[in-house]
């Protein structure tokens, strides 16, 4: 056996493992800056800047806290996220599940942070995925919604996390 055969024998053993271990895909937006945690550690992510376009990463299936900072710089508001798992199907979409504060605590992007204080509510619907004005971006499930602060103020900075914890 050469090399070259192990090599590639032990890259489909890695990536069997990878496999079971059921990575789930995020595919997010903001309108208009975003910033991804996941359990804390932020994320490095293409177009973040770009409410237009989808931003997608790797996630594994065990996160405990799923964050995202959106920064307002005028006009609509919004973040719009789904979860899928390797058979493309939804575990997750924005709606009334996830908590947003207009007031960034400490520790609000990590595992163990609790929602105590009057800040945290719970995310206000916008409208679905696709709802005009806007269209439907990138591969972001159709059954996401747009989640903001009840006040849907612009010009502000939201903080929005799902806490994965049974």
């Amino acid at each position: 056996m050469s090399l070259f055969q192990v090599l590639a024998g032990m890259m489909a053993a890695i990536s069997l493992s990878m496999a079971a271990d059921g990575n789930y895909t995020l595919r997010a937006t903001c309108d208009n800056k975003m910033t991804v945690y996941v359990d804390g550690v932020e994320q490095q992510v293409d177009g973040l800047n770009n409410w237009r376009k989808e931003s997608q990463m790797a996630l594994p299936s065990d996160y405990k806290v799923l964050a995202i900072k959106c920064v307002d710089v005028g006009w609509r508001v919004g973040v719009l996220a789904s979860v899928q798992n390797e058979a493309g199907e939804d575990v997750l979409v924005t709606d009334s599940s996830w908590s947003c504060s207009q007031e960034e605590e400490e520790g609000w992007n990590k595992p163990g942070f609790r929602e105590d204080s009057d800040a945290w509510e719970a995310g206000s619907v916008i409208g679905k995925h696709g709802v005009s004005p806007r269209e439907k971006i990138g591969q972001i499930s159709e059954d996401a919604n747009w989640i903001w602060t009840k006040n849907q103020k612009s010009y502000t900075t939201v903080y929005c996390r799902y806490n994965n914890i049974a």
